[in-house]
């Protein structure tokens, strides 16, 4: 089995894998499907919505397996039948197969997310000693936008996008599978490892689904979902209608991901910062960003609407993982994060849909920056709410 190290850099990769192919890629897919089989933007992101909510069913299921210690059968299968996906997807000829792929990649998304992922890390080292293998483990995966973006980019400029999606497919293959295979350890090691930990299944999650605080950090995390979905999915056509030079945005796109692992660098060097503190410092940050975009357009305003946004979601990534453990409960980080992710996989689910066809009946992406403002600007205000209430309780 791995050490430490070895499973923080294979399962850092393997979601970075499974980010770049699987949710940054469809923005850019879509966009070159729009322009080859002319169909409507609404038609696209019609299936993106789908997706996500069939990945909000899947949430509590998945989460329930890994407490179980599944992880590593799921994560492994998922990111076989995932290639899979993506093979079909690129021999669609119809929306109806559009949308049976898509649906079937949400589904899979679930199990190949963040979440999943930090179940799995809670699990293997505890909750006490996980909050720096899960932010190390973001470091990685916070260079996915950045490497997949111009990568995709190239591979759509020369090959289509069906022999994008293929490329896609050979690399999550080869990659991400075998990574995810290797580094978790199968369910009878971490029962002879770890018997705190499996022992916590049978305890109650009750008193957590009876304090406030669960509530107000749900409908914070709804926000960021919110935020997260309409951000990673429209950035880039809202950047081309507001720049119109592909270049620059995609260089500032790029510059997302360098932006999430700075932040995250800064974490590991001030260790003793509480998650209260960074869920505050990101949060504010989230609208900042968004306002960037509402002056006028040069190639530095909309790279600093990314840097700064990425630097906030990066830190926010961290506060999301470890909100559980550090601001709940120690114990069944899957069910309890399974039933949080519900509410915020069907909020995921409708964002890209609802601006999409606010887009599409105003024809301004004025709009666009207003709604996404306002999700910005309620995350960091739930989540004070949040940490008052508990207080006052």
């Amino acid at each position: 089995m791995p050490t430490e190290r070895g499973f923080v850099a294979a399962l850092g990769l393997s979601q970075l894998v499974s980010w770049g192919t699987l949710y940054y890629s469809f923005p850019l897919i879509g966009e070159a499907m729009i322009n080859d089989m002319g169909w409507s933007r609404t038609d696209i992101y019609g299936a993106a919505t789908l997706g996500l909510l069939a990945a909000a069913l899947a949430a509590y299921p998945i989460g329930s397996l890994i407490d179980r210690g599944h992880g590593r059968k799921l994560m492994g299968g998922a990111t076989i039948a995932a290639s899979l996906a993506l093979v079909a997807w690129s021999n669609i000829q119809t929306t109806t197969a559009l949308y049976a792929v898509i649906i079937t990649l949400g589904i899979l998304q679930a199990a190949l997310s963040y979440e999943p992922a930090f179940a799995v890390t809670v699990r293997q080292f505890g909750a006490q000693q996980s909050r720096s293998a899960i932010t190390s483990i973001t470091l990685w995966a916070g260079f996915s936008s950045t490497l997949f973006v111009p990568l995709l980019q190239f591979m759509l400029d020369g090959w289509g996008w069906r022999g994008a999606l293929l490329a896609l497919a050979l690399i999550n293959t080869v990659i991400a599978a075998p990574l995810y295979l290797w580094a978790i350890r199968p369910a009878k090691v971490e029962n002879s490892r770890l018997p705190k930990v499996v022992s916590s299944e049978r305890m109650s999650i009750r008193p957590v689904l009876c304090n406030p605080r669960f509530y107000l950090l749900s409908i914070c995390f709804c926000m960021y979902m919110a935020l997260f979905s309409g951000f990673t999915y429209h950035i880039y056509p809202l950047l081309i209608a507001l720049a119109s030079d592909t270049q620059s945005v995609v260089f500032a796109i790029a510059l997302i991901g360098p932006a999430q692992v700075a932040a995250r660098m800064l974490m590991l060097l001030f260790k003793k910062i509480t998650i209260v503190r960074l869920g505050l410092s990101a949060g504010i940050t989230f609208p900042l960003a968004i306002m960037m975009l509402k002056v006028p357009t040069t190639a530095f305003t909309i790279a600093s609407a990314c840097i700064l946004y990425g630097a906030a979601n990066g830190i926010f990534t961290i506060v999301r993982g470890m909100a559980v453990p550090e601001l709940l409960s120690h114990q069944n980080y899957g069910r309890i994060n399974g039933i949080m992710l519900v509410p915020m996989s069907l909020t995921r689910a409708a964002a890209p849909w609802i601006i999409a066809q606010y887009w599409t009946l105003s024809g301004s992406p004025d709009g666009t920056i207003h709604l996404m403002l306002v999700f910005a600007m309620l995350i960091p205000i739930m989540f004070a709410a949040a940490i008052s209430a508990n207080r006052t309780r």
